[in-house]
């Protein structure tokens, strides 16, 4: 598996938490590393509920990222919204709650076991940057990715910062990949 050989800078300037910084990684990466991950769950904001892509929303994505069997929890509001495109999630929850269970090294959703890559999807940008900065330091026993459209340091892996288009593309790509 490839990582991208880039130096990213966080979307927010101020946003520099110190020597550890996330990997940026392209869509093609991102596949491999969720088909590679034993126990994957996906963490579904609010924010997929207004971000456009092409003339789709992000939950749209989300959507097609839990049909390629990825466990989600549906926080905010989006469960009516996963529902109506065919996706009973795992969980109803607020991110904070789920990011504070995911520091037991023992909690799942579902009760089949511990989950080793957390997935972030539709947070917003500062929010999102708490709960892998908590995840990052009082949950080691995982690894993070965010699929947001900024790069996030606090992630274990994070798309780089993207314009529309290629966000839109790299999504695509992993979707793809994921239900060859």
């Amino acid at each position: 598996m490839k990582l991208m050989a880039m130096t990213v800078k966080p979307w927010q300037w101020g946003n520099v938490p110190g020597h550890e910084m996330a990997t940026p990684v392209k869509g093609d990466v991102v596949a491999k590393l969720v088909k590679a991950a034993k126990r994957p769950l996906l963490i579904v904001g609010g924010a997929s509920l207004k971000e456009k892509l092409g003339g789709k929303l992000l939950i749209d994505f989300a959507a097609e990222l839990a049909k390629a069997g990825i466990p989600t929890v549906a926080t905010a509001h989006v469960y009516k919204a996963l529902k109506d495109r065919g996706v009973e999630p795992a969980a109803i929850m607020t991110v904070a709650d789920v990011t504070n269970r995911l520091q037991d090294p023992n909690w799942s959703v579902d009760g089949k076991g511990p989950h080793d890559l957390v997935i972030y999807m539709g947070v917003s940008y500062q929010l999102q940057s708490q709960m892998l900065s908590t995840l990052k330091h009082f949950a080691t026993h995982l690894r993070t990715l965010s699929l947001d459209r900024y790069f996030h340091p606090n992630a274990t892996y994070s798309m780089p910062n993207l314009k529309e288009d290629e966000w839109e593309q790299a999504l695509n790509n992993v979707i793809a990949l994921l239900k060859s």
